[in-house]
């Protein structure tokens, strides 16, 4: 008896040694819940306030992307303690000189940080500073409380906006991703079937496509897609010829890989036009062409305008600094191309001919 009941009171207190150790545990301090000094949180305020005015007062200039979660400038540039300093006069804290600082949607933050991470406009990209601290990096913005990512975690939260998606590729009209781009494109837009492909490029995750009308090359799409397990696309953004597609898609999706896109902007040519019967009618009076030339193909933007002719005489034509129109004979697209390059260092090529 006498050992049942030493029994029972042991096992009582191997119970209770438990219950306290759960407690201890589920009330241990998390990651999150690192306490800085309040001279450094102080300082790390007034460094968020500088890091969002100089975002703001530099914008223009810089017209900054989100590279692997960094803030960087549209030459590639990593934003640093210098660059702040530099433009605000600012000097920045010796503690805080080990800061880096990232550009991204609150709500990617969400999932490490939770309720200190604010929900208002959670998609809007927004600066951050990350702090090294004991364990990995305090992470906060001028919006947000902000707290503590360990280092594995801090590691995960920038793979995630990873632009590295596999090898970048153009496929060719063989290939199943021309075709499944090709196919999500015409389920978007009846007048791109059967369309002139200008541009298409793609990695595992995402591509990029720059598609005219047959019938109307001056009816230019730009479009970004996702690709899915099956293979097929689907549009994840359209109507890109109407901005800056670099800033458009990335403020969007931080880890599409910018390399796919082209490295002209339709959108900086506000004259794009397939009317060019004009332009024949005077190549004609001009004797540089014969008058009784058919026009199968024309299309016109910026300095540079692209004829074709029943004859399969091919014409380019490029307005000099004079006012007037340099003629070109060219074989094909490619000497088209060779030519444009020859002439601007990132021309139209989009008016060409590709098929």
């Amino acid at each position: 008896m006498k050992n049942k009941k030493t029994i029972i009171i042991f096992s009582s207190i191997i119970l209770l040694i438990i219950v306290i150790s759960a407690l201890f545990f589920i009330n241990k301090p998390t990651k999150a819940d690192v306490n800085l000094p309040q001279q450094t949180l102080k300082d790390l305020k007034e460094f968020n306030q500088k890091l969002d005015e100089y975002y703001i007062t530099t914008w223009d200039n810089n017209q900054f992307l989100s590279s692997y979660s960094y803030l960087v400038k549209k030459d590639g540039t990593e934003v640093t303690i210098d660059d702040l300093q530099e433009s605000l006069g600012y000097q920045v804290p010796e503690q805080l000189k080990d800061v880096s600082i990232h550009f991204v949607a609150p709500k990617s933050l969400k999932p490490y940080l939770g309720d200190k991470i604010l929900d208002d406009d959670p998609d809007i990209l927004t600066v951050y500073s990350a702090l090294p601290v004991e364990g990995g990096m305090f992470i906060s913005s001028k919006f947000d409380e902000g707290g503590v990512l360990s280092n594995e975690d801090y590691k995960k939260f920038v793979t995630e906006h990873s632009w590295a998606h596999g090898e970048i590729k153009t496929p060719s009209k063989d290939d199943k991703d021309y075709k499944e781009i090709l196919n999500a494109i015409e389920k978007k837009d009846i007048q791109l079937k059967g369309g002139n492909v200008k541009y298409i490029a793609c990695d595992d995750k995402y591509a990029i496509i720059v598609i005219s009308s047959s019938e109307d090359p001056s009816y230019i799409k730009q479009y970004a897609l996702q690709k899915n397990e099956d293979g097929s696309y689907n549009v994840i953004k359209e109507d890109l010829q109407e901005v800056n597609s670099k800033i458009f898609v990335n403020y969007a999706y931080t880890d599409f890989e910018l390399g796919l896109l082209p490295p002209y902007e339709i959108n900086a040519y506000s004259n794009i036009s397939s009317d060019q019967q004009y332009v024949v009618e005077s190549l004609k009076e001009s004797g540089d062409i014969n008058k009784d030339e058919q026009l199968t193909y024309s299309c016109g933007a910026g300095n540079f305008i692209y004829l074709e002719f029943k004859s399969n005489l091919k014409v380019l034509l490029y307005k000099n600094e004079n006012g007037s129109l340099d003629f070109y004979q060219v074989d094909n697209f490619k000497t088209a191309l060779a030519q444009m390059l020859k002439l601007e260092p990132n021309p139209p090529v989009f008016i060409l001919n590709f098929e």
